[in-house]
This record gives C-alpha cells, sequence and structure tokens, in this order.
C-alpha cells in the first residue's frame, strides 16, 4: 500500500445520518451540547423547567464536577423519572435498534427509553445504540450486534455479548462493585477503562484503549491486559496471550481548518492490513454516525453529512483483526455548495453553480460513499437536473462533479442529501 494510490472501495459498514427521534413519544428528547458559560442548574431549567432537578441531569450524564462542565460535553435526558436500579438509558440511535423483553412483542428503540436487565437489545446494519448507565459508564453498541443485559445495578453491570460488537467507556468502580462482559468463550472484568470486544463467527478479540481488563478465558488461565493491549481467543478452549496494537496512525494533512478536506488521510502504519474509521458528533463517540472499513490509508469524506463540526477517528487493523490504538481529529463540514428543492410531481430538482465552459456529472445514491449509484448523469452542460420520483423511500445522496475534457471528472464540489418519503 501507498498513500499516494487511489483508495481502494470503502466497505460501509453503517450508513444512516443523523440521530433517530421519532414523533410522538415525549420521552425522546433531543441532546444538549454545553455551551460556554453553562451550568447544570439552567441546562435543568431550560428542560425541565425545574432548576433544583440538576443531579438527575448530573447522574444521567455521569458529570463528576459540576462546578466544571466542560463547553461541547454532550448531555442526555430521561423522560422526566428517575430510573429504577435495574434499569439503563438509551442515549442515542442511529438506524434500528430494539428490545426484546420476556413475554412482549419486539419494541423499536429512540433516545430517552429506559431498558433493563432481562433486556436484549439489538442494532440492525448501519445502525449504532448508545446506552447510559447509572454510575456514568456509556456503551456502544454498532451494527449487527446484540447485547443481553443480565445485570444492572448497584452491584454492578455484567452484559453478554451474544454477537457483534461493544465498546465500552468504563467509570472507575466502587468496592463490591464490578463491570463484566462476557461472550460465549471468555469474561472481561473492569475496574474504569476504555475497552473494545467483538464476537464473530466464533472468535473473540479484545482491545484495551485505556485502563486495565482483567480477562478469564474458559478453561484457560487468567490474563490482564493493559492499555495498547490486546487478544485473540478463536472458538477451541486454549490459552489467551496479551499481544500489542498497532500504533495510532497520524494524519497527513495539516491541523484542522474550517475548509473540510475532501478526503482524510493518514500515514501508512507497520503492520496494518487495513483501516477501521468511524465519524461522531462528540469528542468521546458516544453519539457515531457512520463508520468506514478501508484498504489503503484514505477515506473520502462522505457527502451527505450535514453541515457542521463532526470528529473523526482511525484505527489501524492487524492480521489477527485486532484494532489498534486510535488517531483523532476534528473537521468541519461545510453547508453543500448548491441546492434542491422537491417538484410538486414528486421529482426534485438540483441545482449547482456552472460554468459554460465545462461539463458535469450528477451522481445520486442511497449510499454515503456512493459504492452504487442510482443515478448517474455525464457531460450535463447545465446548471442543474431532475431526478425521481422515487419508488423507494428513504436517505438519498448526491454530488456533483466537472470535467473540462468530457472524459475525467474531478473532487465532486457540492453535494448534499435529502429524505425522500415512503411511497
Amino acid at each position: 500500500m501507498t498513500g499516494g494510490r487511489a483508495p481502494r472501495r470503502l466497505a460501509a459498514l453503517a450508513l444512516a445520518l443523523g440521530l433517530a427521534a421519532p414523533g410522538g413519544l415525549p420521552f425522546a428528547q433531543p441532546a444538549h451540547v454545553v455551551k460556554p458559560g453553562e451550568t447544570l442548574w439552567g441546562i435543568a431549567g431550560e428542560r425541565y423547567g425545574r432548576p433544583a432537578r440538576w443531579p438527575e441531569v448530573q447522574q444521567r450524564n455521569g458529570v463528576g464536577e459540576p462546578r466544571r462542565l466542560r463547553p461541547g460535553t454532550v448531555l442526555y435526558f430521561a423522560d422526566g423519572r428517575v430510573l429504577g436500579d435495574d434499569e439503563a438509558m438509551v442515549l442515542a440511535v442511529t438506524g434500528k435498534a430494539s428490545r426484546r423483553r420476556s413475554g412482549q412483542a419486539e419494541e423499536a428503540l429512540v433516545p430517552g427509553v429506559p431498558v433493563r436487565a432481562g433486556d436484549v437489545v439489538a442494532t440492525e446494519a448501519g445502525a449504532f445504540l448508545t446506552l447510559g448507565l447509572q454510575d456514568g459508564s456509556r456503551s456502544v453498541i454498532p451494527a449487527g450486534s446484540a447485547v443481553e443485559l443480565e445485570r444492572l445495578g448497584r452491584g454492578g453491570v455484567r452484559l453478554r455479548l451474544l454477537r457483534g460488537e461493544i465498546e465500552s467507556q468504563v467509570q472507575r468502580q466502587r468496592p463490591g462493585q464490578d463491570f463484566e462482559i462476557r461472550t460465549r468463550s471468555v469474561v472481561l472484568g473492569v475496574r474504569g477503562t476504555h475497552f473494545r470486544v467483538r464476537d464473530r463467527e466464533g472468535r473473540a478479540t479484545g482491545e484495551v484503549i485505556d485502563g486495565q481488563v482483567a480477562v478469564r478465558p474458559d478453561g484457560a488461565a487468567p490474563l490482564l491486559l493493559g492499555a495498547g493491549q490486546g487478544m485473540v481467543l478463536d472458538g477451541a478452549p486454549g490459552r489467551a496471550e496479551a499481544r500489542p496494537l498497532l500504533p495510532a496512525p497520524r494524519f497527513t494533512d495539516a491541523s484542522p481548518s474550517p475548509a473540510a478536506p475532501a478526503t482524510a488521510a493518514v500515514g501508512e502504519v507497520a503492520g496494518a492490513r487495513g483501516y477501521h474509521w468511524r465519524i461522531a458528533q462528540d469528542e468521546d463517540f458516544l453519539a457515531p454516525v457512520v463508520e468506514f472499513a478501508s484498504v489503503d490509508p484514505a477515506l473520502p469524506l462522505p457527502a451527505g453529512l450535514d453541515a457542521g463540526f463532526y470528529h473523526l477517528r482511525v484505527a489501524a487493523v492487524d492480521a489477527d483483526r485486532l484494532e489498534g490504538l486510535p488517531g483523532e481529529r476534528l473537521f468541519y463540514m461545510p453547508p453543500p455548495q448548491g441546492g434542491m428543492r422537491w417538484l410538486p410531481d414528486g421529482r426534485v430538482e438540483i441545482r449547482w453553480a456552472a460554468s459554460s465552459a465545462r461539463h458535469y456529472r450528477l451522481e445520486l445514491s442511497r449510499d454515503p460513499d456512493f459504492a452504487a449509484d442510482v443515478t448517474d448523469l455525464k457531460g450535463l452542460q447545465a446548471t442543474g437536473a431532475v431526478v425521481g420520483p422515487f419508488a423507494v423511500g428513504g436517505r438519498y445522496h448526491w454530488r456533483v462533479s466537472e470535467t473540462s475534457d468530457g472524459e475525467h471528472y474531478g473532487r465532486p464540489f457540492a453535494g448534499g442529501g435529502f429524505d425522500a418519503p415512503a411511497r
């Protein structure tokens, strides 16, 4: 692999862009991003109409010192009632996530919904689910995963990973408490750390970003993993060994600027077989919106992101599929250069700034990385085009590029997204 080579096609692991908050649910309240000078007292008054309820906001969000509320912190809110001892809170949902409870039908999850011990929560393709525990710990469940909440309460937490992956940021536990994540072949005990664990195709892997994790494999000696270490355990009982994680990739472009780069790139990491990228709305990556896997160390930023600041994280993946330490940066996605409007017949008119000396290409796709185009119009000598109507509802993404020779098109200079209603 070479940094100058054009990136190979990215495999999109999650496609939904934005936090889901369906209407009709009084407890599905949006998140609040702390501004300079704000206090929990004032925020509680704004959200609940009663400033004295600030301890509830503090508890649900794991705020240690309320007088040192950091600007940019993302706060989440429940439905106004205090959580039960055996409950946790759904903080954020991207895409489709659900809950199964004994004796009840499967139920879609939205921010603000409480879950309790005994529930099984699951994410579909292209989805993320973030759970907030009462001690301030947070767990992010990516696409295609299922987790059983075996125990929640003052005595500790025990989660069983049925399939897929879970990433947890665990607060330091008090004496008599524990935080465990179990798979079919291993138990991970935590006192206060940031770590990932996955169970796919009978193979358990885990990585520790910060702190320590005690690993107890079935039929093998226990193992203590420290920061920057990982482990691999195949289906057959055997010895788990601590392995060093690959170092954090370094971004090759300059420090973040107001202009969004069309592509994010990092220097190659020795021993990497690929790279895992994740984009989130917050610096703790508790509100992720999309993730990708690539072979080369470069990522074309999705054109379908709404305008605003985002956090980008990338980790190198080794031959054992262990993810290395993360590299992170902030970037800004500017408003799209161009626009669109709905026509009365259900079609969409897309417009952009154009020159009569150039020809343009308009691409329309259901995928933010444009892996498969729905429409691909080349050779347009115009300031816009009309697409649709749309037989399939959902999110669509568009982008425009130009050419001077009629054959080779440059980087997209305009783009955006829209939601087509289901028919």
